[in-house]
This record gives structure tokens, C-alpha cells and sequence, in this order.
């Protein structure tokens, strides 16, 4: 089993190669698109820079929090993979795509103060490719930890340490 748990983060390597691109994107953006204050014609997706100072839906915070934050769903998110590489490798991918998505809003706030969303729905929700990262672990962690435990099966035959 800890072979096919060494095996599952080969699949963390596009995750990673996606934050790399979202990164090239974003700072493409910063140079090349409008502010979305500037958009005159408001379809149903808008390409342009929403510099999101706050939290998650732009919810006001300190930015030095926001990175102690970080750091500390960072630190539980790696614990949680460490933990469950060998016995559900499945949580502990969702759990590193989460922190790569992650990670792509971090560098954000130290390079630039601010997340760099650029993909504008409806006029008033701003997301990049890292937000769907992490919407995507939290999904893929959701669906593993709702799938039965094997170890919490009691067999007749064997004792019982309850």
C-alpha cells in the first residue's frame, strides 16, 4: 500500500505545473488586462484584475494574519497528508492539492501585497486558477472522508480492544 501512496503525488506534479502557469497569468494580467473597475461591457465572464486585499470573497483582514493563517492551514493540511499517505492516500492527495492551490495565492500576498484573481463571473465574483485548485481538493476531500473506514470493521473472530 505505501507503494500506490508514493505513486498518487506523481499526480501532484501537473496541480504544481498549473500554479506555475497561474502564476505566468497573473502577472500577464497585471500588465496586459483592464482593472475591472474600467470594464464597460459586463458579460457573463470578464477577463480582468480584481486585486483581492482580504480574505476569501474579499472579507477584510490584516494582511500579516492572513499569512499566519496560511501558514497554519498550510501546517494542518501537511499534517493531515503525512498521516493518511499510507492508509488513504486519496485524503492526502485531496489535502496537497489543496495546499498547492494554496500556496499560488500565497506568493500573491508576499509579492504583491494582494491575490491577483482575473477571471470576473457576473460582475462580482473574481477567481484565478488557484482558487479552483483548492475548490477542487476541498471537493476530492470531501468525497474521501466520506467513504467507509476498512479499519473500523470488527470481525467476530478477533478481539475486541473497545
Amino acid at each position: 500500500m505505501k507503494k500506490f501512496g508514493t505513486k498518487i503525488y506523481w499526480f501532484l506534479l501537473p496541480a504544481a505545473a498549473i500554479i506555475f502557469a497561474d502564476e505566468f497569468v497573473k502577472a500577464l494580467a497585471l500588465k496586459a488586462f483592464p482593472d475591472e473597475s474600467m470594464l464597460t461591457d459586463r458579460d457573463l465572464v470578464n477577463f480582468a484584475v480584481h486585486k483581492n486585499w482580504g480574505l476569501a470573497f474579499d472579507i477584510p483582514f490584516r494582511r500579516e494574519l492572513i499569512l499566519l493563517i496560511s501558514v497554519l492551514i498550510g501546517y494542518f493540511l501537511v499534517r493531515i497528508a503525512y498521516k493518511n499517505i499510507v492508509r488513504h492516500p486519496d485524503i492526502s492527495f485531496a489535502s496537497m492539492i489543496i495546499l498547492i492551490g494554496a500556496l499560488g495565492n500565497v506568493y500573491d500576498r508576499v509579492a504583491y501585497g494582494f491575490t491577483v484573481d482575473y477571471i470576473i463571473f457576473f460582475s462580482r465574483s473574481a477567481i484565478n486558477i488557484s482558487d479552483m485548485l483548492i475548490v477542487y481538493g476541498v471537493v476530492l476531500l470531501l468525497l474521501a472522508s466520506r467513504r467507509p473506514k476498512d479499519h473500523a470493521q470488527i470481525h467476530p473472530d478477533e478481539p475486541n480492544d473497545v
